[in-house]
């Protein structure tokens, strides 16, 4: 968006005519963006998944997607917010350099021969449930020997009582709570706490929201916020509070966080030679931050930081690599644990293909176990979401088939040391996480 709106500040266009739209806007800025596309006062807006369907926005003539969107059917989506009405319209789709976006590329067939996916959600997810009774008891009253789905609720109903939504009266639970229940339930993320954007540079204004994961990486103190093109610098982050407070500035480089990503295996359900699938406890803290140059990417500096560790129970499927294995392999340490997490992230995007799922929907990690003697090297696929939602059991039963795959992008991408389209642009992280693949083959 900023690159766009420099680019018209020099010709005969008006800056307006193109802008930004998500999910954070305010409500009453994404209906006046809306409203423009459709009279034609605004020519091209600049959207995350938030105007992907459910909004009418008019015509468009041109759809052109920066990256692969993740899913057959938010592509599909997409492409399709143009050429609504009659006349010719196109639709451009500019793959990135990550190793989702070229399997897309050079397996086209795979995206045009495959239906959209389907709607997934675990209904025996702990968070889930819980919003589902509260919606269920806010409709009808709830018999105390009633199930739901199949399932025995007694506990949470319980549970919900001594919170105070719930009373039993008789043989039946009725909804007490003043709140209605669907309010506070987001139908994009299982958690619908958001953080609040306050701009400070005159009289104080809400100018937007992040939800609460994200608000860790984007609005820490010191980042650089963006804003329909506009740079806003956070001076405060009010945790306890919810709220971000933030000045326009003029700046020539935007902040990206520094995240640190701690898994910790709790039970294995099931195993199959190296393979395991199971429960996790995932720790996940915004350590620091890179300043990065507009336009040339150059790193001009950096910060430390302190914020809470995020803490997540969830579900996940794991290679463990035996120890005299990744010991043998003819690499210096450094250069076998580069190709670890090279392979993690290659192995991470080729997941999104076969499960058919958003990029964001899973979370990789890597522990190395230098700091102990005993511990075996493991890389973790696991579900972004607290409780799981059901995406790694599926990828333990096709592991082969996916990490055949990995292989076959490593193998054939056409750098020599290692890019971002396949291992990430790291010295000898192809050569290694194919060794490393090739060892696990004959482990």
């Amino acid at each position: 968006m900023r690159y766009l709106k420099d680019s018209l500040e020099k010709g005969p266009v008006p800056d307006d005519v193109v802008v930004g739209y998500r999910g954070g806007y305010l409500p009453n800025e994404r209906r006046q963006i809306e409203r423009g596309l459709r009279d034609g006062r605004i020519r091209g807006v600049v959207s995350t998944n938030a105007l992907e369907l459910g909004i009418d926005i008019g015509s468009l003539d041109v759809a052109v997607l920066a990256g692969y969107p993740g899913t057959i059917a938010s592509t599909w989506q997409r492409m399709g917010r143009a050429g609504r009405r009659s006349g010719m319209s196109v639709a451009v789709l500019v793959a990135s350099s990550t190793p989702l976006d070229q399997f897309i590329v050079c397996h086209p067939e795979y995206f045009l021969s495959q239906p959209p996916e389907m709607g997934l959600i675990n209904p025996e997810n702990i968070h889930i449930l819980i919003s589902h009774l509260q919606c269920a008891t806010f409709e009808l009253p709830f018999a105390s020997d009633e199930c739901f789905g199949g399932h025995d609720v007694s506990e949470i109903l319980d549970f919900l009582c001594e919170r105070g939504f719930i009373h039993r009266a008789g043989s039946k639970w009725h909804w007490t709570s003043d709140s209605y229940p669907a309010d506070s339930i987001s139908l994009r993320s299982i958690s619908s706490d958001n953080f609040v954007i306050v701009e400070t540079t005159g009289e104080s204004r809400v100018i937007g929201e992040v939800d609460y994961t994200s608000a860790f990486s984007t609005l820490h103190e010191k980042a650089i916020y963006l804003h329909q093109g506009r740079q806003y610098y956070v001076h405060q982050l009010d945790i306890v509070e919810r709220r971000a407070y933030v000045k326009q500035v003029d700046s020539d480089y935007f902040t990206e966080a520094i995240t640190y990503t701690k898994v910790k295996i709790l039970e294995t359900m099931e195993a199959a030679a190296e393979h395991n699938h199971g429960e996790v406890h995932v720790l996940h803290q915004v350590v620091g931050f890179k300043k990065l140059k507009f336009f040339t990417m150059e790193n001009v500096g950096s910060g430390d930081l302190n914020l809470p560790a995020q803490e997540m129970h969830t579900t996940s499927y794991w290679v463990t690599i035996p120890r005299e294995i990744f010991e043998s392999l003819p690499y210096s340490p450094t250069e076998r644990l580069n190709g670890l997490h090279g392979l993690a992230y290659a192995l991470a995007h080729l997941s999104c293909v076969f499960l058919m799922c958003d990029r964001r929907d899973i979370g990789s990690a890597v522990d190395t176990g230098i700091e102990s003697a005993t511990f075996h090297p493991s890389l973790f696929i696991y579900d972004n979401f607290p409780g799981g939602v059901g995406l790694s059991r599926p990828l333990y039963e096709i592991r082969e088939q996916v990490l055949s795959a990995t292989h076959q992008l490593i193998r054939s991408c056409s750098c020599d040391d290692g890019c971002p389209s396949c291992v990430g642009p790291t010295a000898t992280a192809k050569e290694v996480a194919l060794a490393i693949l090739n060892s696990l083959n004959h482990a």
